[in-house]
């Protein structure tokens, strides 16, 4: 056995490690001889590798992954030729060597561990619905890439370096058919660049070259799951359908959780810095855009002296870093609006479950109760989850 495998791993020292476990962070989980944990990206539990401290820390060390000297009997085989550890690999996705039932099992503890950090007991108690991907492959309908004299590629992991691809295996079928064209318009153009493609509902495709994040317009890359996630919402929304209330959808981009909530309501108000209507959409008169900053529109409507309709609902979609300071003003205007259900949705189970556990032990928070939450898988080969809960006003 190598002086390695029961010392201390440093910087720079080489290493053979079991890998034990997968962290809901993406990477497997070995030990070192002195029993630290040692985060290795790329493997997978079963694998026996030899791997280089980059990292370390008082209770934890992360590493590089340099061989797999003993496979994992859980290892599959990847389908990109691009996906892997080292130099000249995408870092878009990190599980395509799992099978997707581990990939989903991961997700799922990791966001109930989430919730169990913050203050809720129990959490795997929860009523709770778990969305799985139908089909985890084939399922974006827009992605973003760089262009230079290599054609068109993505980044690598932790990095700057672009990696040349001719299809993404978790893209739509139409986005890779485009690829061979926006290849070549990337080298006709002064390097770098960037392009944004996706695919319309009606199933063409659009590109915007070196503009803006988002420039085609906000829309969940996973039309499948996204249908999911709006069913389950209205469903949970029952109650307050048809009260002629008041939705207000916060964080609410271009509609997508609320458009086809609006036959339901009295009044719709969407706010969000981008908010705006799709193009070639007709609205009913009583839905209406923000494009406001949401922290800065709360505060004016606390100062209002307008009164909600009653028997409503809201929808909380923030960014991946949660709610923040709005999220107390937002518990304030629920109940200045006699709002009834509260829909939080999460694309980070961190954020998420610590916007739920400060909420509902501030005292903006009291009457309101923790109903059921569901999981839905947005984008498989990744780490990445989409959550989402539901409240009622007791």
């Amino acid at each position: 056995m190598p002086r390695a495998s029961y010392q201390r791993g440093t910087v720079d020292e080489t290493l053979e490690l079991t890998i034990q476990d997968l962290s809901r962070g993406g990477a497997g989980v070995g030990r070192d001889g002195s029993g630290r944990a040692v985060f290795v990206h790329q493997t997978a539990p079963g694998d026996r590798v030899r791997v280089r401290v980059t990292e370390e820390k008082k209770r934890y060390a992360q590493a590089e992954l340099l061989e797999v000297l003993e496979a994992s009997p859980l290892r599959v085989q990847p389908r990109c030729s691009v996906f892997g550890p080292g130099a000249g690999k995408c870092g878009g996705c990190q599980w395509q060597h799992l099978p997707y039932d581990l990939q989903w099992k991961t997700k799922v503890q990791g966001a109930l561990h989430a919730l169990s950090r913050v203050g809720f007991k129990a959490p795997e108690e929860l009523p709770r619905e778990e969305f799985s991907a139908k089909n985890p492959w084939g399922y974006r309908n827009r992605v973003q890439l760089r262009g230079g004299a290599h054609g068109v590629g993505f980044y690598a992991r932790g990095s700057h370096e672009i990696v040349p691809i001719e299809r993404c295996e978790i893209a739509r079928e139409e986005i890779n058919q485009a690829l061979a064209g926006l290849g070549r318009e990337a080298r006709a153009l002064p390097a770098p660049s960037k392009v944004e493609i996706d695919v319309t509902p009606e199933g063409s495709t659009r590109t915007a070259w070196n503009a803006g994040h988002a420039a085609l317009g906000f829309r969940q890359v996973n039309d499948d799951q996204n249908d999911r996630l709006k069913s389950w919402i209205r469903d949970a929304l029952a109650p307050s359908l048809d009260q002629g209330g008041l939705l207000l959808d916060l964080y609410g981009g271009a509609g997508n959780l609320s458009l086809g909530l609006a036959p339901h309501f009295a009044k719709v108000q969407c706010v969000d810095t981008g908010a705006g209507k799709a193009e070639g959409l007709e609205l009913p008169a009583h839905f209406q855009f923000h494009a406001r900053d949401v922290g800065r529109w709360v505060q004016k409507e606390l100062k209002s002296g307008a009164l909600g309709l009653g028997r409503g609902a809201l929808i909380l979609d923030p960014p991946r870093e949660g709610v923040g300071e709005a999220l107390l003003p937002v518990a304030e205007l629920a109940q200045k609006f006699e709002l009834r259900q509260w829909i939080a949705v999460g694309c980070d189970p961190d954020a998420w479950a610590k916007d739920l556990w400060r909420l509902l032990q501030s005292s903006a928070g009291k009457g309101w109760r923790l109903d059921r939450i569901a999981f839905i898988d947005f984008f498989p080969q990744t780490v990445h989850l989409e959550s989402v809960a539901l409240l009622s006003r007791v």
